[in-house]
């Protein structure tokens, strides 16, 4: 059995009046007061297959849909390549680790001391 099958029907004029609305939690609160039956609520897009919004966006989704014309970017500012083709023509500095310690300050003298004051 497929999730498809697994979903229940949208409720549709025919079957309106035997919907039955659920009782709200919290009626004032906006995120919280949805009336509607969460295994109902399914993606209205055409382009993939209908599935609940309750897991609508995984990690698998993303990148599932090609891109439209609507969501692809008008303009196209590539980024400048001079810094790495300087370090391609040069190489690495010779001191390539991490600098872990702490610093010398010029104001003073013991850091460990600095939120005593």
């Amino acid at each position: 059995m497929t999730s498809e099958e697994k979903m229940l029907p949208r409720p549709t004029a025919k079957n309106a009046a035997s919907f039955q609305w659920l009782p709200c939690a919290d009626p004032g609160n906006p995120v919280f007061s949805c009336m509607l039956d969460s295994k109902i609520l399914t993606t209205s897009n055409f382009l993939t297959k209908p599935q609940p919004l309750l897991y609508k966006t995984t990690s698998n989704e993303y990148g599932a849909i090609p891109p439209t014309s609507q969501m692809v970017p008008c303009k196209f500012f590539p980024k400048d390549n001079s810094f790495t083709n300087h370090l391609f023509k040069c190489g690495l500095t010779q001191f390539n680790c991490i600098n872990t310690g702490v610093d010398k300050s010029k104001v003073y003298d013991y850091p460990d001391l600095a939120n005593t004051i």
